[in-house]
């Protein structure tokens, strides 16, 4: 009777391969595991689990089984540029070995596109590891070479050129886990966001005839090739229940966000880039205001406007009043301008191993300007610049001819003074003390040594703002003769002229500085003279701060943006539609054309664009 009831129970559960596993005396079943204890009974069946158990045992085994993550391989530091992309635990498990292809997928796993797993380090990877993982797991069809569980959406609901193909997300987990075991410090990772992206998606909510299928199991690029290619349509057999209109509509979303997915360059890091743009160009307005605020011709609203009243509109300034609101933080602003030699050491290229033969420095305090009309273009400020120009004494002999033409000897605000490379840094570091270059009075004699703590006197620390025209290289200049300009506690911020200017026109176009002396009529003489340029920089900054203040709010200039706005528009309008015309050239077949006359193929029909090059060499 016995042996009849556990037949009998064997038969209900589909054989003994259904039956739970028998735990080696060493291993401790987890606390999920169902828990059998048998005892002797006269009821065959009482020393046996129920259906019941066994089904929840084996949904627990396979839950384990997708969510185990493969043990980590060991990979010495030395070797990661050399490393091997095979790993040494399979990513697959034992739950798809039944599938047939055409089989739905299982329940409760999540799926990621597969042509994005492909291209994962180009994509969301950041620049310092991109190329490092991409050599270790990815290029020349490495990230291939890894088992992978293949499933497969091709269906007449939203048709496409080619099956959308998917692998289980865990076996994507895999691979991180394999990555940062070669590079601990990159911390690769599936964030929320990429999620969001949809690198990650779930398809149990869907009906069985819109779900992935199984393709197969792939362990190299030529094997998943020849599955990829030979996926059946529709991937679901036709005919069958039509889905309802709200599973339709979640499967056309989902299919959409993986197609933009697995695209080169995503829809929504386009997004993210015209964002940022988008935020690049406020930051050029925000220049344009805070040095309008610096030379008193715009209030700082949280501390000169009526509570509730912050959306009101600041009317234009007269140039010819004094300025009426406060000078904000009371700056000096101090502009620079470096000329490097333009010939460097034939090996060397980089902009700080260029000698730097020549420096202009201008201040401007603030303090000077009260009470005073700036003018149109701040024309009436400009008595107030106080100019100095620095050759280095080594260099002296060395002047540029090849690129720009140098006049170091051309200095129009001043005399030129000479100074030993040695002490130039030092030299530099006494304009940013007080009096900031400005000649010592009678008056003025209790004012401390040029030594005295950078931008105080009598205990007041003055704040300083830093101007250039395309800042950065100027910057790096003064870097390369040891004096760091950023390294100063009573920094407030660094204007560029450059970036100004693009926002007083609203072009995004960079513009040179004598183009900006032109468009305010200033007049510049000996341009690329180290102290003139300093000093045009210095009046760039004081007409487009002046100019944008005055012309604040006004109809005809607005007018003129748009204008301008409506042409940029037109002429890439234009420019799209005669590329798309070069492009369409060639791609017609006239009727009365039958292909001509066949030629043979040759083995340069097959040559690569790199082989052709260097053949051309």
């Amino acid at each position: 009777m016995a042996t009849n009831g556990i037949e009998r129970f064997l038969s209900m559960i589909g054989g003994e391969a259904n039956l739970p596993p028998v735990a080696s005396p060493k291993e401790a079943a987890p606390q999920t595991t169902v828990q059998v204890h048998a005892e002797e009974s006269d009821d065959p069946f009482e020393g046996l689990p129920t259906v019941e158990e066994v089904i929840e045992q084996n949904r627990i085994m396979a839950e384990e089984a997708r969510t185990r993550g493969p043990k980590p391989r060991q990979a010495h530091l030395a070797d990661q540029h050399h490393f091997i992309s095979t790993p040494t635990t399979t990513t697959t498990d034992d739950s798809t070995s039944h599938m047939r292809l055409g089989d739905a997928a299982p329940w409760g796993i999540n799926f990621t596109p597969f042509l994005a797993v492909t291209r994962f380090c180009y994509k969301f990877v950041g620049n310092q590891w991109r190329q490092p993982l991409a050599t270790a797991f990815f290029d020349a069809k490495k990230i291939y070479d890894r088992p992978w569980d293949v499933y497969y959406i091709w269906s007449d609901h939203y048709q496409t050129s080619k099956p959308v193909i998917f692998v289980p997300e865990h076996q994507l987990q895999a691979l991180i886990n394999d990555i940062n075991q070669a590079f601990p410090e990159a911390k690769i990772g599936i964030t929320d966001e990429l999620r969001e992206y949809g690198l990650v998606v779930n398809c149990d909510d869907l009906p069985d005839s819109l779900r992935p299928v199984w393709l197969g199991r792939s362990t190299s690029w030529s094997e998943y090739e020849e599955m990829a290619e030979s996926a059946p349509f529709p991937s679901h057999p036709a005919g069958g229940k039509m889905p309802d209109d709200r599973s339709l509509e979640a499967f056309k979303e989902m299919i959409e966000r993986t197609l933009e997915l697995n695209k080169a360059k995503s829809k929504a890091k386009r997004q993210a880039g015209q964002q940022a743009a988008v935020q690049r160009r406020g930051e050029m307005n925000k220049q344009v205001l805070r040095a309008q605020r610096y030379l008193g011709l715009l209030p700082k609203k949280e501390e000169d406007l009526l509570e509730g009243m912050s959306n009101l509109t600041i009317a234009a300034v007269d140039p010819e009043q004094a300025p009426l609101y406060p000078f904000d933080m009371d700056v000096v602003i101090i502009a620079f301008d470096c000329e490097a030699y333009e010939r460097a050491p034939k090996t060397i290229t980089e902009v700080f191993h260029q000698p730097t033969i020549m420096v202009g420095m201008v201040t401007l305090d603030t303090r000077d300007l009260h009470g005073e009309a700036p003018g149109t273009i701040g024309q009436n400020w400009h008595k107030h610049i106080r100019a100095r120009h620095f050759r280095v004494a080594e260099y002296k002999h060395l002047r540029n001819h090849e690129f720009v033409a140098g006049c170091p000897d051309a200095f129009e605000f001043g005399k030129s003074e000479f100074v030993p490379k040695n002490d130039l840094a030092s030299v530099l570091t006494s304009c940013f003390h007080h009096p900031f270059s400005k000649p010592f009075s009678k008056t003025e004699t209790e004012w401390p040594a040029l030594g005295a703590h950078v931008g105080q006197v009598n205990g007041e620390k003055r704040n300083i703002v830093l101007l250039g025209h395309d800042i950065n290289q100027d910057i790096a200049y003064l870097q390369n003769v040891g004096f760091s300009v950023l390294n100063r506690g009573n920094l407030v911020e660094a204007l560029d002229t450059a970036i100004m200017f693009k926002s007083f026109t609203r072009d995004n176009n960079s513009t040179s500085l004598g183009r900006i002396l032109c468009h305010f009529d200033l007049v510049g003489w000996f341009l690329h003279n180290a102290g003139n340029d300093a000093v045009y920089t210095m009046q760039g900054m004081m007409a487009i701060a002046v100019k944008g203040a005055a012309e604040r709010g006004s109809e005809e200039v607005e007018k003129k943006h748009e204008e301008a706005a409506e042409k940029r528009i037109a002429e890439a309008t234009e420019l799209a539609q005669e590329r798309a015309k070069e492009d369409a050239e060639g791609r017609t077949v006239s009727g009365d054309e039958d292909g001509g006359v066949a030629a043979p193929p040759t083995a340069e029909d097959f040559e690569s664009k790199r082989q052709k090059a260097q053949k051309s060499m």
